[in-house]
């Protein structure tokens, strides 16, 4: 009898164990895009390296952040969150700190959320141009200005590099690391009104970068300027394609 009974107890207890979880799985969705104020256009950045900081509010008054990656054409999308309200603020970009802090509803049905920032600078025109080359059959030239919406108080611009990959994830965060070294680089190490003296809120010369590349290859090609920041931050161009000849 005794047997009985303990095996009918562990059976008891076995069961207690297996109840299912009745919690819903997390559904709700927020999307939205980092705009350029100043242009109305999306924000340029790199895959995986800025992102929106959220605390869920609904539950308690001291939340543990979460972060959600900006893609490299400024947008943004998460699809396994809690409904609940958000508190959303963009980070850790090249753009002029804001304290603004959206207070947000995010339910299963989706909501859209766009953020609006001002950039440092903008990297223009930009361009690559493909010569003969010195050490090689070919080299890409890397051509840029820089443009400051707002010049008092900018960061230190610490250099200006090319970027190349040979995909479409081209930026700091995603390069060929050959590119990467210093001999390519081009170093500022200066105040914006070192760099424009004129004060009319374009760098006063055209900075220029060449790099030997291997024929019948393909490139995504970027400029990219540093700053002197919390975040160590880059502003990018748009990306260009070009395709070296066999």
């Amino acid at each position: 009898m005794k047997k009985i009974f303990c095996i009918l107890t562990a059976a008891l207890a076995l069961s207690a164990c297996m109840k299912i979880d009745n919690f819903a799985a997390p559904d709700a969705q927020v999307s939205g895009t980092i705009i350029d104020v100043t242009t109305g256009k999306p924000y340029l950045t790199d895959h995986g390296t800025n992102s929106i900081r959220i605390w869920e509010m609904s539950y308690s008054t001291n939340p543990t952040p979460q972060d959600l990656g900006i893609k490299e054409d400024g947008t943004y999308s998460h699809t396994k969150l809690f409904a609940g309200t958000y508190d959303m603020l963009p980070r850790n970009g090249a753009w002029w700190p804001t304290d603004t802090t959206y207070n947000v509803k995010i339910g299963s049905k989706g909501t859209v959320q766009d953020f609006k920032v001002t950039p440092y600078t903008h990297v223009q025109d930009f361009s690559v141009e493909m010569v003969p080359g010195t050490d090689s059959d070919y080299a890409l030239v890397f051509t840029c200005r820089l443009e400051a919406p707002i010049q008092d108080g900018l960061p230190q611009l610490t250099e200006i590099r090319p970027f190349l990959s040979l995909n479409q994830h081209c930026g700091n965060g995603n390069h060929l690391d050959y590119y990467y070294s210093n001999t390519y680089r081009i170093n500022l190490r200066s105040m914006w009104s070192n760099i424009d003296k004129d004060g009319d809120g374009v760098s006063d010369k055209e900075y220029s970068v060449t790099v030997p590349v291997k024929n019948g290859y393909k490139y995504w090609c970027r400029m990219g300027v540093k700053f002197n920041d919390t975040y160590e931050s880059w502003n990018l161009s748009e990306k260009k394609v070009i395709e070296i000849p066999q």
